[in-house]
């Protein structure tokens, strides 16, 4: 979890017995209430991704601009599943802090460090779709170019992420029954962040991924009716293909972004916050909020940006893990993504 609820300080507080309920670890009921919803998203997750990081780098094919962008993703996708559940589990199981000083430092940075890399790794790779089919080939991502823009993604996204660390500290309270241990939040400089923050995690990859998309449809809208005429389907289904994958990805970002994005404006905004009192219900949404926004988000990423790639879903055909999960139907055959590029800049040369 990349916040924390902070208790109001107070002095002498070991004359006095801790205010709210002493509890060691959640009930066992809601224990295995919340493992049943979190560890299938954390499983399909992470096999999704792994699924993909052994096709990319057991395929040579795979190795163009395009595939490396998204197994950049991939990877921090991988990652976030790998790593955050450590955190957001410890954390959420147990009534005391148990990460330590170090836990509560790195918490923030981490989880934020790699949200922020992902959705900048989706805006990446909607330009890349955008300048294979709109642009001119002199503006597509090659070579050094990808390799910069992955290594802009992990550096500007750690860096944006960086107060999550600077401005959360750990604390210890002693209360004349209990030893408190909790990571402290500023409030006066994060509840400003937040709001940055959120606009970078939802609302610049949206905007870029809505307009990248949408100037590829109309681009591909322009040759329909020439593609009809020349009884060519070939850049209609492409076209249908794009808008397809645009709405997944809206989809997608209502689902996974929008619940978790109204949660922080509700608690940044409570006033007086040291003496509200929150119910169950409002925490277990918030709960449900957070692991969609984290985890979720990283699980479903390979279904959008890998099986929306036709080169990604024939070369999956190859995973030794996948073959081992299920049987795979039978191939279906397809227009190559070149094809399709090739038949808009011959009618573009004859317009």
């Amino acid at each position: 979890m990349l916040f924390l609820f902070s208790p109001l300080a107070k002095p002498n507080t070991s004359l006095y017995d801790y205010p709210l309920e002493l509890w060691s670890t959640i009930p066992e009921s809601e224990l295995i209430a919340k493992l049943c919803v979190f560890i299938p998203i954390i499983v399909f997750g992470l096999l999704g991704n792994g699924i993909l990081l052994e096709v990319i780098f057991s395929n040579r094919t795979l190795r163009t601009p395009s595939h490396l962008l998204i197994a950049n993703l991939v990877v921090t996708d991988f990652l976030t599943l790998l790593v955050c559940p450590i955190f957001f589990m410890t954390h959420d199981f147990f009534q005391n802090y148990l990460l330590g000083p170090v836990g509560c430092k790195l918490e923030g940075l981490i989880e934020g460090g790699l949200l922020v890399t992902s959705v900048l790794g989706m805006c990446v790779i909607s330009y890349d779709r955008l300048s294979a089919v709109v642009l001119s080939s002199s503006t597509r991502l090659k070579g050094r170019g990808t390799v910069a823009a992955i290594v802009f993604c992990w550096v500007v996204g750690f860096s944006i992420a960086m107060p999550l660390s600077l401005y959360r500290h750990f604390k210890i309270r002693h209360w004349k029954n209990l030893v408190e241990m909790y990571c402290y939040e500023d409030r006066t400089v994060l509840a400003t962040y937040w709001e940055f923050l959120l606009i970078m995690l939802v609302w610049v990859p949206l905007g870029v991924m809505v307009v990248a998309y949408t100037l590829i449809i109309v681009k591909l809208d322009r040759y329909e009716r020439n593609a009809l005429r020349r009884q060519h389907p070939m850049v209609v289904r492409y076209k249908s293909r794009v808008a397809k994958t645009l709405y997944i990805v809206l989809l997608a970002f209502v689902v996974v972004r929008v619940p978790f994005t109204i949660m922080v404006f509700v608690y940044y905004n409570i006033e007086p916050f040291e003496h509200f009192q929150f119910n169950e219900s409002f925490i277990f949404v918030w709960w449900l909020a957070k692991v969609a926004f984290i985890f979720l988000n990283a699980a479903v990423n390979p279904l959008i940006y890998g099986l929306t790639n036709k080169t990604f879903k024939k070369a999956l055909r190859g995973s030794k893990i996948l073959q081992c999960l299920c049987r795979l139907p039978p191939e279906e055959q397809t227009f190559p993504r070149n094809m399709v590029k090739f038949d808009i800049q011959k009618q573009t040369s004859e317009n």
